[in-house]
């Protein structure tokens, strides 16, 4: 038997996941798991990286379709104002991540909150995202941010949770009106989907692409499959609206949705990209 180990120290940044986790758990998730046909919209990408400097990225893209579904089904990002209202934004602030690299050449996340998503183009959307990940890590506000909160004890924290919680503009400042998370990239071409403990009222959580052969006007053919769970918080968001929503979301996603525009020449539908 060996018992052999390495010891290492607990890094503090994961005091903040604990902290968000622990939020999360007190709400009343509901998930939906999607495949989304999205052949047509990674043959365009494909297409335009060829001939574009500074192409748009696939995570740019969802999160300008997630901005304009919950454009239009804008109780997906409600917050609940005490117990007697809903505060319902003009704004669809979409919350990602972004990897960024350290002085040492590791790569951290870092929450990043497209503001106005519903209002921006899908070129706007992805120039700011590209922006944001050459910027300066340590001139990062959410970064100097999160500094200061884990110098605070646990305590304290979850005082401070309480508090940006309970007022829905300081969370939509701090967190935005609905999650973005593109970990599907990471996993390769085998079905996945994620389920999230979530605060924000809907969350999306994008899996991997696997290949189908589904069938197409009446014939079998390879497609490119999106797994993608829906994630809602049912205090807010019932059944028939999160279904409703989730149909508009894959209607925008398989249509394109704003490639199109930077894309005019339509690339086979079965082009062999990834995301």
């Amino acid at each position: 038997m060996n018992d052999t180990f390495e010891e290492v120290p607990w890094p503090r940044i994961r005091e903040l996941v604990v902290d968000a986790l622990t939020a999360g758990h007190r709400a009343h998730l509901a998930h939906g798991l999607l495949e989304i046909d999205v052949s047509r919209a990674l043959a365009l990408l494909q297409e335009d990286k060829a001939r574009t400097p500074g192409a748009t990225s696939f995570t740019a893209f969802l999160a300008y379709c997630l901005g304009q579904a919950v454009d239009r089904h804008k109780m997906l990002h409600a917050y609940r104002k005490g117990s007697g209202k809903l505060v319902i934004f003009d704004d669809v602030d979409v919350s990602t991540l972004l990897e960024k690299r350290k002085p040492d050449g590791s790569l951290v996340p870092v929450m990043y909150v497209v503001r106005g998503a519903n209002r921006k183009t899908l070129t706007d959307i992805n120039r700011e995202m590209r922006d944001a990940v050459r910027d300066d890590l340590y001139d990062e506000p959410g970064v100097r941010r999160r500094r200061q909160i884990l110098r605070l004890p646990r305590a304290a924290r979850r005082v401070l949770w309480w508090w940006m919680r309970r007022d829905p503009v300081r969370r939509k400042r701090q967190w935005g009106t609905v999650g973005l998370s593109n970990a599907g990239s990471f996993i390769g071409q085998r079905p996945s989907w994620g389920i999230p403990i979530s605060f924000v009222t809907c969350a999306l959580i994008i899996g991997s692409v696997a290949e189908r052969v589904c069938w197409v006007d009446g014939r079998p053919q390879p497609r490119k499959m999106l797994g993608v769970t829906v994630t809602v918080d049912h205090d807010i968001v019932d059944g028939a609206p999160g279904a409703r929503f989730a149909r508009t979301l894959a209607e925008l996603i398989e249509s394109a949705a704003g490639l199109a525009d930077l894309v005019p020449e339509q690339a086979p539908a079965d082009a062999g990209v990834r995301p």
